[in-house]
């Protein structure tokens, strides 16, 4: 039996499963190693995706609470 994933569908540290495929993307920074995103979910979070092209099981997807939002904010 083969299993169908969908990619847009992550999980982050924290352990909840999320949907990208409607997120936002508020900053895309990218080199020929990684990539780094934020996406602003329909709920009003925000994530932080690592991609790590030469191993994706290094991949992170990191939710941030408001506090750490506000932080970012002021940099």
């Amino acid at each position: 039996m083969m299993t169908i994933t969908n990619p847009d569908v992550v999980t982050t540290t924290c352990g909840r499963e999320l949907d990208l495929s409607n997120a936002e993307l508020v900053i895309e920074r990218s080199n020929s190693l990684f990539s780094y995103n934020i996406h602003k979910l329909n709920s009003g979070e925000y994530i932080i995706a690592e991609k790590f092209y030469a191993n994706p099981f290094n991949n992170r997807y990191i939710l941030l609470n408001d506090e750490q939002i506000e932080l970012l904010k002021n940099l």
